[in-house]
């Protein structure tokens, strides 16, 4: 059985987007046939131990976990020789494949233990981030540099097409975000208000602004149908966003989460209609693929999203099992938030079985191990 070793600074499992990611790209890995080891950062919602079994994986620890002084040294200076000690003891052999994102910590150690023991290695850039997205023009150099040091693995695992076109003459093989549609039970969605969701911390990619304009938008009758969901977003960011008396207005429609464990959140998404996400067309959004999409999706959850990146150029259909709309402003929202809400229900429940089954045709994990599989064995 081969080994594959995933190798990166996410918090496991759960932990983010990249945890996301990799949680079903070594599901898939798994259901391949290989064996995983993880080495990152563990999520002490699941477990306090500096080892422990996920999912048939073996998560490591990645950082020292001692108090003071020495945990900054070795987690900071000393993390380079800290990261070779513990991949050596894996004994790392030219059967093995390393993963890992392009980040500097993690790059020039572990290609410097490429060079010794010849092991094979996969990048996975999940973002590709423009110049003026960088504080000053030196970040933004080192930040193209981590991207195209992608160029000297084996093989890239790139999540859209926009990232894997930027590496012509290295293998890709491109892998959106996946998904898992047995996970957790599916509950069909009920009658009533109009539950949408909004998961996120609303900064970056996202155009929370222009979404809760929209919102704003909606007369009171329209409001009176809806319950609007937003999760991972501070209160007092919705404030610097809207006025006072948009807030009043859309306050008994608005519910702001705080904290929530992921089972609470999928208990949350087990009963929500639509998904809605705003996004402005750009080189970061073009090349990115949201974990929210075919997550939500996976429970019926209808996107209601702007027309951007692959998920709405390759998988999503306008009136199939989404509801697309062009562009990101305030007014835009506001027309896309007014269709959704004047779908009948007996149309909506359409739409969210065909999006749980564009689920279980495009991401769930399992369509991909064979594909996965192929892929790897021919770097060897």
């Amino acid at each position: 059985m081969r080994r594959i070793i995933i190798c990166g600074l996410h918090k496991y499992p759960r932990g983010g987007a990249f945890a996301n990611y990799i949680q079903y790209f070594a599901d898939a890995l798994i259901d391949a046939g290989y064996q995983i080891e993880m080495l990152c950062n563990i999520n002490n919602e699941y477990s306090s131990q500096s080892e422990f079994e996920y999912r048939d994986a073996h998560i490591s620890e990645i950082m020292w976990q001692g108090v003071g002084l020495l945990k900054r040294l070795m987690n900071g200076k000393l993390f380079s020789w800290n990261l070779k000690k513990k991949l050596l003891t894996y004994n790392l052999n030219e059967g093995d494949l390393l993963i890992f994102p392009s980040v500097m910590p993690l790059t020039v150690p572990i290609f410097e233990l490429k060079d010794q023991y010849h092991f094979k290695s996969a990048g996975v850039p999940l973002e590709w981030f423009s110049r003026e997205q960088f504080d000053n023009a030196e970040e933004a150099k080192q930040g193209e540099r981590l991207f195209f040091l992608n160029t000297w693995h084996d093989i890239i695992f790139p999540i859209s097409h926009l990232i894997a076109e930027q590496f012509p003459d290295n293998k890709c093989c491109i892998v959106p975000i996946m998904a898992d549609i047995q996970e957790y039970p599916y509950i069909p969605k009920k009658t009533g208000k109009y539950e949408f969701i909004f998961p996120a911390n609303g900064m970056m990619k996202d155009a929370l602004k222009e979404m809760l304009q929209g919102l704003a938008m909606l007369s009171e009758k329209e409001l009176n149908k809806i319950v609007f969901h937003l999760t991972g977003v501070k209160e007092t960011l919705v404030y610097e966003i809207l006025e006072l008396e948009k807030i009043e207005k859309i306050g008994a429609s608005l519910i702001i989460h705080k904290w929530m464990e992921y089972t609470e959140l999928i208990t949350l998404y087990q009963h929500v209609h639509y998904l809605f996400l705003a996004r402005d067309i750009s080189q970061m959004t073009m090349s990115n693929f949201p974990s929210k999409v075919p997550e939500t999706m996976t429970y019926g959850i209808v996107p209601v999203v702007s027309r951007v990146g692959d998920y709405t150029k390759y998988y999503l259909e306008d009136g199939v099992n989404s509801l697309i709309f062009d562009g990101c402003d305030g007014i835009i929202c506001f027309n896309a938030l007014k269709r959704a809400v004047a779908v009948p229900f007996g149309e909506y429940s359409i739409l969210s079985a065909t999006a749980r089954k564009c689920v279980e045709k495009h991401f769930d994990y399992r369509n991909w191990s064979q594909i996965l599989k192929d892929n790897i064995e021919s770097i060897f």
